[in-house]
């Protein structure tokens, strides 16, 4: 900054004296990256004081002519985050005032032009009203008129602004200099700022309480404080700072409460000061004049004390009030109970026999598995030759098979996490490699056929051993215990008569005294299974604390079915109905004679009727013939059947969703397939019935079978583990791991490749196969065609919800009619707020499509997607919004789109006959077959006498929906990347510090809109809060 300049803040140049200088060739030829890295460094980052004042300390020599002044704030580390700064008496007078030297502005004409931007866009300029002698807006229309090229450019701007706000004449409480026009005037003055994004107003007032005077109500005042800031278009942070004294008054809040507001964007909110600062500021200013020296003196020591204290902050935050509360004292820390208290607390039960089991100690399961002989052996002479374990458990309690299954799986998950450890893979200590050796490291396996040409039985994958280094790296998979985990999982469950204990005892007693009483089939009744689920259910490590769906007593009905399309495991299938659908389903119901569905179906509107299609299911296994029946046995295990079930629903206009009809299992044409209609024409028809309308229980039981399989094997596994599997191996072996694209995607990949390779060893095959009424061949087949079927494009969030026929927007979904849909509201949402941060990481090195064309390592990750993944729906990525939407689709499918299909697992499908598996006996052949089902057909079609399989069932879900813990979570992520940069001064990390803190403060913001979309759904509706960024993984966690 320079007084004889023709500005306030920076340089003016004559048009004669910029056309006749010539560039410097040694500025030139730099980079435009690295001239803003210079330019931003000399005249960028700091706080400027602007103040229309006189000579601070010569104004007796040449007079009190007031003109624009300006000078770098001293204190900028001292100024708290909710304050503007208020050492103007320390930064503006003649002894400590510095300015900007822009003399290097004026060596050449690009230094010029380059360095206005920098000077006006990098630079906090902060305006403080302390002597109340003129209005902020007086202040801004001065600068637009003096600077009239530059003030434009301006992109944070602070005030301080001193106030009276009591108009005694209209009895308004509101801020004003000739009544509410001053007010108004300061934003219609902002608003004529088109480059302004961050705005900090500070209003203080006087010290009188409002309550004494007549005022408006909360909600009104809150319009007319926060109303007129919505006429700044380009704001991306607005914040207002009143005194303590008028939290509850003026806003109707409590101590504490922040008010935040939305506008796209924009985020708006009111903080509150420090009680002093309500005192008159004129008292602090008056003393700052009187005492120069002192204040020089203060100053000094204050900036030394930031410079040798830069990790301190020296005027530390006071911590909310529930978390003060929770702090000990010296009171807690000494306190003794009482013996009675201290009881209470005794968590173990009196008896053994009645202890929980959470896990078994590692080192008694360590010796129980040696005792058995569950391990395999490698002969040292031969290590290829695997001797399986000799043991096998014969018999065991359902808790204790539970309690086994999920600490040997926890091993195994922990058994693949050391090897990668130890080939680098997944280090616990992160490694800088090259891309050569990240590429010899990271490859993929064969598809679509193995190297012996069988088909493969998954997508492509990481190769753990090269073909090449499959002996000798077979030590390292014998030392860390490898071979044990393809085997250990069925040797831990017993075969169905070996379940015993309290579980089996109760399933005995029932079916004897169902026997006893003259009922001759073996069986219980669906209520005894919902009355033992109220007692005998795992405590809860999910998000939903242990509960599940059996516990609500219409847990059965059309509502709930209804619901789950849209807030349960899998709401991302539920598509609009085809013409040729519809037309189908009318052909079913005039042949199975329901009258009221032909006459209601064709006065539907087409845009209100959606189904989730299992249609394709034998075409994906392999099955050629469309009419054969899904039929397996796994040695060992039972009787199991599958359907390609097909549900038509309407979603009316009210937003409830209801089922129409289900096709229970389709065979190649609606014709030869078993379609039933719904007896309830409506939602709000009478519910009387359903409890008992068995065959209509037995179709929704066989549209869950159908989800089931859709969920856990396609969206799932598949699209979402497998395919941001075949990303990352990508990723490892075209980019490098300093590239910006890599550090941006790395910190969702946290031990995904361990976990992916832990379910390709152990779940899918020791477990899934087991439940399911398909074969192992046609269960990989399964895997295959969604993996070769996805759209990756296409699966973008708002191209997701058009294509289902569902709206893009956030205002279209506002509608009453999508109510009830929060996770399409939710994940847009979140969408825009990860694509933002996600453009605003990446501009610092992408600012326009040149660049990203230029980048030969996009375009070579692109191709090995589309050709080594076998991906070819990946983009091309020649534009920065096509690398943009890449790279936020990885991020969205490792966090928001696996939490929302994984953690909600345990509360729906735990309560096994809520969505089982696969049917137990064959499905009905005709319509009048299923119509003459009784309760005891759905009884015997479910796994209710199946402990084995019942317990495997109860066991995939809650192994996976173990809740998040708080440290991997989006908002500690941007929190954690907050704090790694916060100290930082080069310009890209400040980049990074900036997009954040906006990550964080925009997913703080999605935690309240989520509650509010929760909220908004029907009265009863369970709540949905799996998005919740608390609580939505990072990465893809388990």
């Amino acid at each position: 900054m320079v007084e004889s300049s023709t500005t306030a803040a920076g340089p003016s140049l004559s048009t004669s004296r910029r056309l006749d200088q010539l560039e410097s060739p040694l500025f030139g030829k730099l980079p435009a990256e690295l001239r803003a890295a210079i330019l931003t460094d000399i005249f960028g980052g700091r706080r400027i004081h602007l103040d229309f004042i006189a000579h601070p300390t010569r104004a007796d020599r040449v007079g009190n002519r007031k003109r624009w002044r300006s000078g770098i704030c001293e204190q900028p580390m001292l100024t708290p985050f909710k304050e503007v700064c208020d050492a103007k008496h320390y930064c503006l007078i003649a002894g400590r005032r510095r300015v900007l030297d822009t003399a290097f502005l004026f060596t050449c004409r690009r230094a010029l032009e380059d360095g206005l931007v920098v000077l006006y866009q990098s630079n906090i300029f902060t305006l403080i009203n302390v002597t109340a002698q003129r209005r902020p807006c007086d202040e801004i229309r001065s600068l637009q008129a003096k600077m009239p090229k530059n003030w434009p450019l301006v992109r944070s701007l602070e005030i301080k602004w001193n106030v009276l706000i009591h108009d005694r004449n209209s009895g308004s409480l509101v801020p004003h200099w000739l009544g509410r026009e001053g007010y108004e005037d300061l934003w219609d003055a902002l608003a004529e700022m088109p480059a302004l994004s961050r705005l900090k107003i500070e209003i203080l007032m006087p010290l009188e309480h409002p309550f004494y005077h007549k005022a408006t109500s909360p909600a009104e005042l809150r319009e007319l404080y926060l109303g007129p800031i919505k006429r700044l278009k380009n704001l991306k942070s607005c914040e207002l700072i009143f005194p303590e004294a008028f939290q509850s008054h003026l806003f109707g809040l409590q101590k504490g409460d922040i008010l935040v507001d939305r506008d796209g964007d924009c985020r708006y909110r009111i903080l509150w000061s420090a009680p002093q600062l309500s005192a008159n500021p004129l008292i602090m200013s008056q003393n700052a004049q009187t005492s120069s020296l002192l204040n020089r003196v203060y100053a000094f020591l204050e900036t030394f004390w930031v410079q040798q204290q830069l990790s301190m902050d020296p005027k530390p935050p006071t911590p909310p009030a529930r978390i003060a509360a929770a702090r000990a004292t010296k009171k807690s820390i000494l306190k003794r109970p009482s013996e009675k208290e201290f009881r209470k607390q005794i968590a173990w039960p009196e008896s053994v026999k009645d202890a929980p089991l959470s896990s078994f100690d590692p080192g008694v399961f360590d010796n129980k598995l040696l005792k058995m002989k569950l391990y395999a052996t490698i002969d040292p002479k031969y290590p290829s030759l695997i001797h399986a374990p000799q043991g096998k458990i014969q018999k065991g309690t359902y808790m204790g098979t539970q309690v086994a299954l999920t600490q040997a799986y926890a091993r195994i998950e922990q058994t693949f996490a050391s090897l990668f450890d130890v080939l680098g893979i997944e280090p616990s200590l992160p490694r800088y490699m090259d891309l050569k050796t990240q590429k010899e490291l990271y490859e993929y396996s064969a598809y679509p056929a193995n190297d012996d040409g069988l088909p493969a039985s998954y997508p492509p994958h990481l190769r753990i051993i090269p073909p090449g280094e499959r002996h000798s790296n077979f030590a390292i998979f014998n030392a860390i215990g490898l071979i044990e985990t393809q085997v250990i999982l069925k040797k831990i469950i017993p075969q169905e008569d070996g379940i015993v204990g309290r579980t089996k005892e109760w399933l005995v007693t029932k079916a004897r005294s169902a026997a006893f009483g003259g009922n001759p089939e073996k069986g219980l009744r669906v209520q005894d299974v919902v009355d033992y689920n109220k007692f005998h259910r795992k405590v809860g490590t999910d998000i939903m604390a242990g509960g599940n769906i059996g516990l609500l007593d219409d847990w059965y009905s059309d509502r709930r079915f209804a619901d789950q399309q849209f807030t349960g495991t899998n709401p991302t299938t539920i598509t609009k109905a085809s013409e040729a659908w519809i037309a189908d389903f009318l052909k079913a119901a005039a042949a199975g004679g329901y009258t009221k569905w032909e006459e209601a179906l064709p006065k539907a509107d087409p845009s209100s009727l959606f189904v989730q299609d299992g249609s394709y299911f034998r075409k994906a296994f392999g099955v050629s013939n469309p009419e054969r029946t899904l039929y397996h046995k796994e040695p060992g295990s039972d009787d199991n059947w599958a359907v390609g079930a097909v549900t038509l629903f309407q979603l009316h206009d009210d937003g409830k969703l209801h089922p129409i009809a289900i096709c229970i299992d389709y065979k190649g044409s609606i014709e030869k397939s078993v379609t039933i209609f719904n007896k309830r024409l409506k939602p709000t028809s009478s519910t009387s019935s359903e409890k008992d309308d068995w065959p209509w229980r037995y179709a929704k039981t066989a549209a869950q079978v159908t989800d089931w399989m859709r969920h856990e094997l396609a969206i799932h596994l598949t699209l979402s583990h497998f395919v941001e599997e075949a990303i990352i191996v990508a990723v490892n072996r075209t980019i490098p791991m300093d590239h910006p694209v890599y550090t941006l995607l790395h910190p969702h990949w946290y031990k995904t490749l361990s976990l992916n390779a832990a379910a390709r060893a152990t779940l899918v095959p020791q477990v899934i196969i087991d439940l399911v009424g398909i074969s192992p061949v046609q269960a990989y087949s399964f895997l295959r065609d969604a993996y070769d079927t996805y759209d990756f494009v296409g699966s973008y969030i708002p191209n997701d919800l058009e294509r289902r026929g569902f709206p893009s927007t956030t205002e279209e979904l506002a509608q009453p009619r999508y109510k009830n849909y929060p996770y399409a509201k939710n994940m847009l949402s979140l969408w825009n707020v990860l694509r933002s941060f996600v453009k605003t990481m990446l501009s610092f090195h992408y600012p326009t499509d040149e660049k990203v064309a230029a980048d030969t390592y996009m375009q070579d990750w692109a191709n090995e997607v589309q050709n080594a993944g076998f991906m070819p729906s990946f983009p091309e990525l020649e534009t920065v919004d096509a690398l943009v939407d890449a790279v936020t689709m990885c991020i969205h499918i490792a966090a928001p789109f696996h939490s929302a299909i994984n953690y909600l697992q345990n509360f729906y499908h735990m309560f096994v006959i809520n969505k089982p598996p696969c049917l137990c006996r064959e499905p009905p052949k005709t319509l009048e077959e299923l119509l003459a089902y009784k309760e005891a057909n759905l009884v015997a079609s479910l796994p209710i006498n199946r402990n084995r399989q019942w317990l495997l069932a109860a066991e995939v879900p809650w192994l996976l929906s173990f809740k998040v813990e708080d440290d991997r979570s989006l908002l500690n992520y941007a929190a954690s990347q907050w704090n790694a940069y916060k100290l930082s001064k080069k310009l890209e990390e400040e980049h990074i510090k900036n997009a954040s803190q906006k990550l964080y403060d925009d997913l703080r913001g999605l935690q309240v809109e989520f509650f509010q979309n929760s909220n908004a759904m029907d009265k009863g509706s369970i709540p949905y809060t799996v998005l919740d960024p608390g609580l939505t993984a990072v990465s893809i966690l388990v």
